[in-house]
């Protein structure tokens, strides 16, 4: 029974604390606190695609789904008018939506997918975009000019240009 009572407790205790600072590790404990969503961490969850779950986090302020296997960005995403920094790292996407450039991204990692290029409505958040980082990305240097004449105010790292000709 002693031991039933000190589970709850600490339970109740990482609920409070997740509440508290909004950071969330797990989307079904996000769910039932969702305006208390500042931060959704769901890196290493083996993640095919993006949960539409996410549309209900309202202050969702810092996204972070790295190291999954997701393949495309719903354009959906737009609609968290909070977000500011999103990290897809490490996943198997090839383009992002131009509904994606409706945010006032001021951080986006993209490291180690496959995006080689952006549409061109992303010109409207270079404006508030302090850091692009694609690394691990295969572009040759005609590929690098365009991203950076894109995005000329912002810190971008890239890999070194690749020979590659496409």
């Amino acid at each position: 029974m002693n031991k039933l009572i000190i589970v709850l407790l600490l339970s109740i205790n990482s609920i409070g604390f997740a509440q508290k600072d909004g950071y969330f590790n797990n989307l079904d404990s996000a769910l039932v606190y969702p305006n208390a969503v500042i931060t959704l961490d769901l890196e290493k969850q083996k993640l095919k695609k993006i949960p539409k779950e996410i549309l209900n986090f309202p202050n969702l302020e810092k996204l972070i789904l790295k190291r999954n296997y997701i393949k495309e960005v719903p354009k959906e995403l737009s609609s968290l008018s909070r977000l500011s920094y999103l990290d897809l790292s490490s996943n198997n996407i090839t383009e992002l939506p131009k509904e994606l450039s409706a945010l006032k991204l001021d951080t986006l990692i993209i490291w180690d997918n496959r995006i080689r290029n952006f549409p061109s409505e992303f010109k409207e958040i270079s404006t508030t975009l302090k850091l692009l980082d694609l690394r691990a990305i295969q572009m040759n240097k005609e590929e690098q000019n365009e991203i950076k004449a894109l995005f000329p105010k912002t810190k971008i790292r890239l890999a070194h240009p690749c020979n590659c000709n496409r």
